[in-house]
């Protein structure tokens, strides 16, 4: 699965940061069409530069609003405003219902791991 997106950073509620990993908030237009909800692992290309990262596309907390939000591993800058382009390259989950806020935290620093691990084991020219 390789599909590409890019889009403005938009300022997001900062629940991903109170959660421990901070992301940037990519708007999805209307109409484009997208892989189903879930927790991906791709990159991240800003100003020429590649990032591996872990991807959210998701209703957001309140299941209502459609939302792509990406951790850029081993990048902790306010991205607000900057134009990026997102790479996917495969699902790790499905989304799961909001179980709170100490068990999501929990669950995304495993996705951080799994990630970290996925971009360890794989050449990205394999995926």
């Amino acid at each position: 699965m390789k599909l590409m997106f890019s889009g403005r950073v938009e300022r997001g509620e900062g629940m991903a940061t109170r959660l421990g990993c901070p992301t940037a908030n990519i708007a999805i237009k209307e109409g484009l069409l997208i892989p189903g909800f879930g927790v991906y692992v791709g990159e991240t290309d800003l100003q020429g530069v590649r990032y591996p990262t872990l991807i959210c596309i998701s209703g957001g907390h309140t299941g209502s609003n459609l939302k792509m939000e990406v951790h850029l591993l081993g990048f902790n800058q306010d991205l607000t405003g900057k134009y990026l382009q997102v790479l996917i390259h495969e699902k790790l989950r499905d989304i799961i219902p909001f179980p709170g806020e100490e068990e999501m935290a929990r669950i995304i620093q495993n996705d951080l791991f799994q990630a970290q691990e996925w971009f360890k084991h794989t050449s990205v020219s394999e995926s």
